[in-house]
């Protein structure tokens, strides 16, 4: 099969799988937000929420970004990639499985790593 078809597909299965995270997160935006004023004190609770919510961001927003950088073939400095990687990861369940596939087609006999870095 060909590299870049399958990087293509992890690329696409990236950006499907943060738009579907994005979509429950702003659905669910309500409930959590009542949950973490039940969890923290009535004074700070809106600043966890706020924390927790920004954290979510940024893992959806690396996900997104490392999907794209696959999708589009651009080449990822190693500077750039294993951040985004580490922070995907992170993020799920999906994202270390995502993750992985992209390590294997990182490091795979015969595959451009060496000029992507």
């Amino acid at each position: 099969m060909n590299r870049a078809i399958i990087k293509k597909g992890i690329g696409i299965a990236l950006i499907i799988s943060g738009l579907i995270l994005l979509a429950l997160k702003v659905s669910s935006l309500g409930e959590a937000r009542e949950g973490w004023n039940a969890w923290a004190s009535p004074d700070s609770g809106f600043l966890w929420f706020l924390g927790a919510l920004t954290l979510e961001l940024v893992l959806l927003g690396c996900r997104l970004m490392l999907g794209y950088l696959l999708y589009s073939g651009k080449n990822i400095s190693t500077w750039s990639f294993y951040p985004l990687a580490v922070l995907t990861a992170v993020s799920g369940l999906s994202g270390i499985i995502l993750v992985i596939a992209t390590l294997v087609m990182r490091f795979w006999p015969g595959g451009s790593h060496a000029a992507e870095t």
